[in-house]
């Protein structure tokens, strides 16, 4: 197996889509400079997939959403507060 630990860069938005190789194990959420930012673990060999990443601000109503399994949470801003979701492979 050959493994290796990359970063991708989170937009603050409900949903979005990020290109990972397939199976990658995502392991924490944090900012890097300004930016939020996600690292995984990836076997580069695999073929890249659609993963759904979610993120929800404290107090954000989350009835109508599937949120998967939680990430992390960072703060964004100096003051905001945003909590991190896998939905999981497209």
């Amino acid at each position: 197996m050959n493994q290796t630990i990359w970063k991708f860069n989170l937009r603050v938005d409900d949903v979005q889509k990020i290109a990972m190789p397939k199976e990658a194990k995502i392991l924490t959420v944090q900012i890097q400079g300004e930016l939020p930012c996600i690292w995984a673990l990836v076997d580069p060999r695999n073929l890249d997939t659609n993963r759904i990443i979610q993120i929800a601000g404290t107090g954000h109503d989350l009835s109508k959403r599937i949120m998967g399994d939680y990430i992390g949470t960072f703060k964004y801003d100096g003051f905001l507060v945003f909590h991190v979701f896998d939905g999981g492979e497209e």
